[in-house]
């Protein structure tokens, strides 16, 4: 209808850099209305006036505070953190406001969401990860799989990757061959130079639930997922943290170990798909040095199919229900892509 209101998207965990930047983006494109959000509302202040939103105080961990926030938008981003903690809630006050959720994390089964779409994975790993090998012709012989590098990790995030304990969210060591995962098939690969990493670097075997989903979907012979790392220092305190029996403990030394390998190598994240055919190979390469301001812009992507009607009713990850020939062609125009080949 001739002017109509544009949807309002509700973007929690706004003052943080992946909410940020998911907004930003989302501003540019002059079709939204933004709500920004997050405990401190005085922290949003700037960046709202900047955007032409409204900021609103509002603590993920109080229902009346998420349902208020939530009300009346056409979509919830949930950018804040431990994503893992806080979904959950977050979905509940999203779906009892009519609205569709998206969150660059989480980790949920399907569950009946009526003609809601909620998308999970929007972030670099998983999301990106699992989106772009799908640019690859399916039916490889061999899909190898490396993402990584040095990054930061805030708070939030060192404790969404210290909940993604294994087996559940991956199975160590494990390659997918002929139609199942192999267990303990692999080894770590200590000084491997790889395409399109600062190496050699440390490669850790990990077939994660959203490598296992992408080998059955493209019908890979098989499939190798690896974790890579400058080195071993914050693999190793992953470890031990996971078998300490209490992974959070362990934020201020993960975190730490994350800070040593920025020191040491500045920040990089590389993602790189490599499949091998009966009539040659081919491969896909994305390179990041703001793997946080990617994460915001693939968010924002994803909202902008949910509006459009792209994406279909029910819990998806990002990789499997946005067109990846598309998402990808978006994605290359970012400043936070330094380089994408595909």
């Amino acid at each position: 209808m001739a002017g109509a209101p544009h949807p309002l998207v509700a973007v929690l965990g706004a003052s943080g850099a992946t909410g940020r930047a998911a907004a930003g983006r989302l501003a540019a494109t002059g079709r939204v209305r933004l709500r920004l959000g997050a405990r401190d509302a005085g922290a949003l202040a700037a960046p709202a006036a900047a955007l032409g939103a409204e900021a609103v105080g509002v603590d993920a961990g109080d229902a009346d505070a998420l349902a208020g926030f939530c009300a009346g938008a056409a979509v919830v981003v949930q950018c804040a953190g431990p994503s893992l903690r806080l979904t959950p809630a977050v979905l509940a006050a999203a779906l009892a406001a009519g609205a569709h959720l998206v969150d660059p994390a989480g980790d949920l089964d399907p569950f009946p969401t009526g003609d809601r779409c909620v998308v999970l994975g929007t972030g670099v790993v998983p999301g990106l990860s699992g989106l772009l090998p799908r640019l690859l012709p399916p039916g490889a012989r061999r899909l190898d799989l490396y993402a990584g590098g040095a990054d930061r990790l805030t708070p939030a995030a060192a404790a969404d990757v210290l909940l993604s304990v294994p087996p559940r969210y991956g199975l160590p060591r494990a390659l997918w061959r002929d139609g199942g995962p192999v267990e303990a098939a692999l080894a770590v690969q200590p000084a491997v130079s790889l395409p399109g990493f600062d190496g050699p670097v440390h490669a850790v075997p990990l077939l994660t639930a959203e490598a296992q989903r992408l080998a059955a979907d493209t019908g890979a012979a098989q499939l190798r997922a690896y974790s890579v790392f400058p080195g071993p220092g914050l693999p190793d305190t992953l470890a031990s943290a996971w078998a300490s029996g209490d992974p959070l403990a362990h934020v201020d030394a993960v975190i730490a170990a994350a800070d040593a390998d920025v020191a040491a190598h500045g920040v990089a994240i590389t993602l790189l798909a490599s499949a091998r055919y009966a009539d040659g190979a081919r491969r896909t390469l994305l390179r990041s040095t703001d793997s946080l301001a990617l994460t915001g812009a693939f968010t924002a992507l994803a909202v902008t199919d949910v509006l459009a009607g792209r994406v279909p009713h029910g819990v998806g990850r990002a990789a499997e229900v946005l067109d990846p020939v598309t998402t990808a062609a978006r994605l290359a125009a970012d400043p936070s892509v330094d380089e994408l080949r595909y």
